[in-house]
């Protein structure tokens, strides 16, 4: 690991701590680009600029650089605020329909963080039994949200991507956590089958959302970032949202139930490394 990546993950604990980092030693010019552009990568770019810009090593980032990340940090925030908001106007719509939308991931785990918009969502996943999705796709249509690959037959889809027409948002309609086509990972699926009936309500922005219970919940973070692991990598992020979950619900969640489960696929030992990588 690099100078740059240590002092950006510095960054990101003393934001999540609510501290400001205290750099007196400052960087090159390269360097504060390298440290804002991994923390882009890691989708974490506000975090840390909100962490590092009162620094005295501040004062050696190019004036130029400030301006633009400082801009983008903006951008972002307003952006994510503006897509909390449009999703929880749906999602309210799908209430008043008696659907059980369960959201997975994005605003379960922004509701966790000191500043949620600043820990940024590209999509929500909302995961709808099968028998749902039908109507859930009416309001959907009915609320401006359009499908972004009109080609495909949404009936035979287990994962259907919606965008809003002069929106910001984006949602993954899921009828399964996983794709079931896939040999490395479909048959994780199996560890889900019950999830609506254990499911919970959360209070988020003023809305009782329907989410999965914390243990169903903590396991299908780690095993969707061991989904990515087998493709190509996981985000420091998706390292941050497991392990702020587990230090949020730990006490509610059936641990022996989540190692039994990583076990059974061999994933014990890369949840463990998950929780490792924390305590750097």
């Amino acid at each position: 690991m690099n100078a740059v990546s240590e002092r950006m993950l510095e960054a990101m604990k003393c934001f999540l701590n609510g501290e400001k980092v205290l750099w007196k030693d400052g960087m090159e010019p390269a360097q504060w680009e390298e440290l804002f552009r991994l923390s882009q990568h890691h989708q974490i770019l506000p975090m840390v600029y909100d962490a590092v810009y009162s620094c005295p090593a501040f004062g050696t980032c190019p004036p130029q650089l400030v301006q633009m990340i400082k801009g983008q940090v903006i951008r972002q925030v307003m952006v994510q605020s503006r897509k909390t908001e449009e999703f929880l106007q749906l999602y309210r719509k799908l209430l008043e329909k008696e659907l059980t939308p369960l959201v997975v991931k994005g605003l379960v785990c922004r509701n966790m963080y000191r500043e949620p918009d600043y820990r940024a969502s590209g999509d929500e996943d909302v995961l709808i039994p099968a028998e749902q999705f039908r109507d859930c796709a009416d309001v959907f249509q009915e609320n401006g949200m359009l499908p972004a690959e009109p080609d495909k037959n949404p009936d035979e889809e287990g994962e259907v991507p919606y965008y809003r027409a002069g929106g910001a948002l984006h949602i993954e309609l899921h009828k399964e956590l996983f794709s079931s086509e896939s040999e490395a990972y479909g048959n994780l699926n199996a560890f889900f089958s019950d999830v609506f009936e254990r499911k919970i309500r959360e209070e988020i922005g003023g809305v009782s959302v329907y989410t999965m219970c914390h243990t169903d919940h903590l396991l299908y973070l780690i095993l969707h970032a061991f989904k990515h692991f087998l493709h190509s990598g996981f985000g420091i992020r998706q390292v941050c949202d497991i392990v702020i979950f587990a230090d949020t619900y730990g006490k509610d969640i059936d641990w022996d139930f989540v190692l039994g489960r990583c076990r059974e696929i061999h994933a014990d030992v890369f949840a463990a490394s998950l929780f490792d990588i924390a305590i750097w």
